[in-house]
């Protein structure tokens, strides 16, 4: 039995859901940074815990809530404090919703760096929360690549602020990477400054059916040479692909499918374009371009949020492992979308599944994965599964640090906890 089973948590609903069948004993909603800190405090006192929030789109996401506590809602601070364009950064509080934040940005034809499932509903407090990455990872980076400041509220309810708006050497923590992934258990993020890009002048996707796995891996040997420069390299298996195909017009045909994105001018898209079919060979492909790409982009950001089937898991390693990972997976059994040139492999459980089996096949998943410089974690599953299999994926050394940054920042372990890594 873990700890949030021992404890006595409330039965209605009423002040809100934090996840796993857990509710809140309260829910704040402040509209000021002040207002975050009083809340903060009000807990403290109450020696009860504190769970950030934004658009919930991740309740599911980690192990469960540890001990009671309120949520802190933070929809209501959701106001762009600084936007100087010309400098591409941008200042925000963390209620904003990306699509909201899009918008402001599309005004100065700039946009974030980063791809944000559910985008109506999704803050960009917590896509930096929670480290999300969509396709473009491989061509614009992480979440940790575009903050370059921020300010949280800690356990004693105190704002700090870490960074600034132009990049610098930090002494001490770097506390705009430290808090991106962090899950919310070391503070509650009031502010953060991003980096911001031009929205790119062309858009090119290219949808090619992959006869075979050793063609695959031909392939993606060949794009880290090539001359081109894509933003997007996506490998789907064949329940993926016909998933994710539907949505833009595109037939897969029970193939694999290689989905390669560019992002330029025009007249560099369509050459790179032209130099793809070149490097691999075949023009056999289809072109999706500019607004006709904007379909399979969503689609492609929008796999790892798919709710359907009873587990999605998330594996890392090395790229050049990734085709030789993705053999091992019965398409009737998972569906899999791979950011191939990162090596990151989002997989969905497909069909029925019991506990036991899901056990045995993640565990097993999982020791390939490390065998190959990696992990897997499991990033949705219902509740009474996820002790068994282990969410996080295998215990690794950095464990340690983490729980000391967590000792230092929130030595009453009041902030989110139980959901992370470690625990107080």
């Amino acid at each position: 039995m873990n700890r949030a089973e021992e404890t006595q948590w409330p039965e209605a609903p009423g002040a809100g859901a934090l996840g796993d069948d857990r509710w809140a004993t309260a829910i704040h909603r402040p509209k000021t940074v002040d207002e975050v800190c009083e809340a903060v405090r009000r807990q403290a006192e109450l020696g009860e815990a504190v769970y950030p929030q934004g658009g919930r789109t991740a309740l599911h996401y980690g192990r469960p809530p540890a001990r009671p506590g309120a949520a802190i809602d933070l929809a209501g601070l959701n106001r762009v404090v600084d936007y100087p364009h010309a400098d591409m950064t941008i200042t925000v509080e963390p209620g904003i919703t990306i699509s909201a934040l899009g918008s402001i940005l599309a005004e100065h034809r700039q946009r974030l760096l980063i791809d944000v499932p559910q985008p109506h509903r999704a803050t960009i407090g917590g896509a930096q929360a929670t480290a999300v990455c969509g396709p473009r990872r491989f061509g614009l980076g992480r979440a940790r690549d575009q903050i370059v400041g921020v300010s949280f509220v800690t356990s004693e309810g105190i704002e700090v602020k870490g960074g600034g708006r132009v990049v610098k050497n930090v002494a001490g923590y770097d506390f705009p990477k430290l808090l991106t992934g962090s899950m919310g258990t070391l503070g509650v993020i009031t502010q953060m400054t991003l980096k911001v890009r031009p929205i790119a002048d062309a858009s090119g996707l290219v949808w090619v059916r992959v006869p075979s796995a050793e063609t695959l891996e031909g392939w993606l040997a060949g794009l880290n040479a090539s001359a081109t420069r894509p933003v997007a390299v996506d490998l789907l298996n064949p329940s993926a692909a016909k998933e994710i195909g539907a949505s833009a017009g595109l037939e897969a045909d029970g193939s694999w499918v290689l989905v390669v994105g560019f992002e330029d001018n025009a007249d560099s898209v369509a050459w790179q374009i032209d130099e793809f079919g070149r490097e691999i060979g075949r023009r056999d492909f289809e072109v999706l371009r500019d607004a006709n790409s904007e379909a399979l982009w969503s689609a492609l950001t929008e796999f790892q949020a798919e709710e359907s089937g009873a587990f999605t898991c998330v594996a890392n390693l090395r790229p050049s492992r990734v085709v030789a990972y993705l053999k091992g997976l019965a398409p009737d059994r998972w569906s899999t979308q791979a950011h191939a040139g990162n090596g990151v492999i989002h997989m969905r459980a497909v069909g029925e599944w019991t506990e036991e089996r899901a056990g045995e096949e993640v565990d097993a998943l999982r020791a390939a994965a490390v065998r190959d410089g990696g992990n897997l974690i499991v990033d949705r599953c219902p509740t009474n599964w996820k002790d068994q299999l282990r969410v996080w994926g295998e215990p690794r050394a950095d464990w340690a640090l983490v729980l000391g940054i967590k000792r230092a920042l929130d030595p009453k372990g009041l902030m989110n906890p139980g959901r992370f890594v470690v625990d107080l």
